[in-house]
């Protein structure tokens, strides 16, 4: 029996020593193409660092990060916990039809940012010879609320919509809720974002409220949409790791305008056409849509109009945008997050006839940087 105990002892210990052992001599990974984000590495040692308590922090979440069979690990996690019965996993709720759903509540939202930034948006707006409109798009949470688990929480959107209103006005605060409501298959089932279709219907409202013309040729078919993609398990899949998910497929139009614009960004070389091919052999295949998220964007169309449009934006810009491209001569989107300039001061210079803010609404209730519409 003695015998017994010692190699049991002796089998624990290797199997708890071996993922230490590896962690420490395997090179540590830099980043994870599945959840699309740079892994925290180990720290070095500083007395400063120990005794603020920075030190422990980082080893743990560079332990959770390094660990070497961590995806295998929340993929046997997650079907355990399916198998009991949870439906929120990971900050995603299991809803029906497939759906992956980002769990947002109250808690998570800040209404004092959330009234800030609106509050600075009411100033530029004010200050702009341009007509400012403003779009928040729901987020799935609040469209697909059918599909959620019984008595799953939730934020409160309808309040936050009364809040923007009041603050902005009807006249330049662009409602999607309803029209959202009315269509299919306007969300990805494992991406937070809204696919081709849903971002075809926010347009179509955009133009109603822009007064542009919107005919009847303006219709889905008539942007000729594609399948690009039938292999696609976006951010909430990543989170969730479950192994029965299934793929996504990620749509894009193909115009001449789509095929022809100049597009240059401040980080990358000109170019023509708005599509990265590349993101389609990567995990981020939403990317496909102007090679994801720049600080600053300009496309040249060749459209017959002279009008000018800015989009200050989220990335859920990146599949509304090309829809408008035969509407304006020159395009502008700046993302917050990534530019340092003055935002206030470009807008100016660029003696824009439209400007649009496009955000989604729970990314725009924590953006930080919405501060620079006034600078």
């Amino acid at each position: 029996m003695k015998r017994a105990y010692k190699i049991y002892n002796i089998l624990v210990f290797i199997i708890l020593a071996i993922p230490l052992v590896l962690i420490f001599t395997l090179p540590q990974r830099d980043y994870s193409a599945n959840e699309n984000r740079y892994l925290d590495k180990f720290p070095k040692v500083t007395t400063d660092e120990i005794f603020s308590g920075k030190f422990q922090d980082d080893v743990s979440n560079a332990f959770n990060d390094q660990f070497f069979i961590r995806e295998q690990m929340t993929e046997l996690t997650t079907s355990f916990k399916k198998l009991l019965g949870f439906k929120d996993i990971g900050g995603v709720y299991i809803a029906d039809d497939n759906y992956y759903i980002a769990k947002v509540t109250d808690s998570d939202i800040s209404q004092d940012k959330f009234i800030q930034n609106l509050r600075y948006i009411s100033y530029f707006a004010k200050k702009q010879n341009a007509h400012v409109y403003t779009m928040l798009v729901p987020s799935p949470i609040t469209i697909l609320k059918d599909k959620l688990p019984a008595f799953a929480p939730f934020y409160n959107t309808h309040s936050m919509y009364n809040t923007a209103i009041t603050l902005l006005g009807e006249s330049d605060f662009i409602d999607i809720r309803e029209i959202l409501e009315q269509e299919d298959n306007v969300f990805f089932k494992t991406d937070h974002h809204w696919t081709l279709k849903g971002a075809y219907t926010a347009y179509c409202e955009y133009y109603k409220k822009a007064e542009l013309g919107l005919t009847k040729e303006h219709t889905y078919e008539s942007f000729n949409p594609v399948m690009v993609s039938n292999n696609f398990y976006g951010t909430l899949y990543s989170k969730a790791l479950d192994i029965n998910a299934k793929p996504d497929e990620i749509y894009a139009i193909y115009t001449k305008e789509t095929k022809n614009a100049r597009v240059t960004s401040n980080d990358q070389k000109e170019s023509t056409g708005i599509y990265n091919e590349e993101s389609l052999e990567k995990k981020d295949k939403y990317a496909y849509f102007f090679g994801g998220n720049h600080g600053r964007t300009d496309i040249d169309t060749n459209s017959n109009t002279k009008k000018k449009l800015l989009v200050i934006k989220d990335s859920f810009a990146n599949s509304f945008v090309p829809f408008l491209l035969e509407n304006y001569s020159h395009i502008t989107m700046i993302d917050p997050r990534y530019y340092n300039e003055s935002i206030f001061e470009t807008t100016l210079k660029g003696k824009y006839d439209h400007i649009l803010i496009l955000y989604e609404i729970s990314n725009f209730a924590q953006d930080k940087n919405l501060y620079k519409l006034t600078k």
